[in-house]
């Protein structure tokens, strides 16, 4: 990991600040299919700049920052948030974030390949001085690393976009997040519509679930496996559909830790759908005989409602576990739930 001294880290900052103009390039012009028309660069720059009015003060997870201009360079340090950049259209912009955790989808999205921009690290370990280099406008910080935002606004204009999963209603604020980071990169019409087709799928699947019986999330994790209810990222089974609950953490964890527990405790919940997801296969670190399939085939496992009834369900693991709340995510996420317990 890189984290030189805050006084080393401003010093390279303010060198880029210095050397920084601000410059776009033009565009080709884009032609209406449905009409035949043809939108001229200088027109679509004059819709961006209509929409996008500047300085604005955007509300995120850790406070408020003021953006001065629309950002042209960004580094995004969030999965999600990345997910929504591409989705508003404001892809090319983004000069660096995490390549090695970059999801598939985004690996060639409109003509953008995410993952061969400039590395900037982990994403709960970034580099700091790869990141300077590149002089960004914009730094988004989330989830793994909203623990820098403090070190980071200090010398970028930094926003947090980190959807908390210690709320009871955390799906239907993931449109209000998609919004917010729309907006933080000028594309809120974009970010407008995203929300509201994203509030508008989960209307669709509300309470798809109930009558269905209990169900149980599993994260199998190196041989080993946790258990997790509504109040982790994986809430949209329940506050979407509305599957019971078949466990109940003691405590509130972190969204992602669970409690460990053996094979006879999942025996003796016996839930009637078991939703699982693959921490190894999400991490790239999936050896022969770890995967989830074949951590869970064992006859406590395979004794419970669940399984006798063909109700085990494995979640895509990127999606669940690295990337959550984006725009086209989400609602992916949910699709994924809806297509099983049809």
């Amino acid at each position: 990991m890189h984290l030189p001294k805050v006084m080393k880290l401003a010093a390279l900052t303010a060198a880029s600040v210095l050397a920084l103009s601000a410059c776009s390039s033009a565009s080709p012009g884009k032609t209406n299919t449905a009409t035949g028309t043809e939108t001229t660069a200088a027109q679509q720059a004059t819709t961006e700049s209509a929409e996008a009015t500047f300085p604005r003060t955007i509300t995120h997870a850790q406070g408020q920052t003021t953006i001065e201009a629309k950002p042209e360079s960004i580094v995004v340090l969030d999965m999600a948030a990345l997910d929504t950049i591409d989705a508003v259209g404001a892809g090319d912009r983004v000069v660096g974030t995490v390549t090695a955790s970059v999801p598939t989808w985004l690996k060639d999205a409109d003509g953008i390949d995410y993952s061969k921009v400039t590395s900037v690290g982990g994403l709960k370990e970034p580099d700091m001085e790869a990141i300077a280099k590149l002089k960004p406008d914009l730094v988004i910080v989330g989830g793994r690393s909203a623990k820098l935002y403090e070190e980071f606004s200090k010398v970028f204009t930094t926003i947090d976009a980190t959807h908390s999963w210690k709320t009871e209603d955390y799906s239907a604020t993931v449109p209000q997040n998609v919004e917010m980071v729309a907006q933080a990169v000028g594309a809120d019409a974009k970010g407008t519509a995203a929300a509201e087709a994203i509030t508008a799928k989960i209307a669709k699947y509300s309470g798809m679930g109930e009558g269905k019986g209990n169900a149980l999330v599993i994260m199998t994790n190196a041989g080993e496996i946790s258990l997790h209810d509504r109040g982790s990222r994986w809430a949209p089974i329940w506050d979407v559909f509305g599957f019971g609950q078949s466990y109940q953490k003691p405590e509130a964890d972190e969204g992602h830790k669970g409690d460990k527990v053996s094979f006879e405790t999942v025996k003796e919940l016996n839930p009637d759908w078991i939703f699982v997801v693959d921490r190894d296969a999400a991490v790239g670190k999936a050896e022969a005989g770890d995967t989830a399939q074949q951590v869970l085939d064992n006859d406590l496992v395979n004794s419970t409602t669940a399984a006798q009834n063909g109700h085990i369900v494995y979640l895509s693991p990127e999606r669940w576990y690295i990337v959550m709340t984006g725009a086209t995510n989400f609602p992916a996420m949910l699709d994924e739930v809806a297509d099983a317990i049809k």
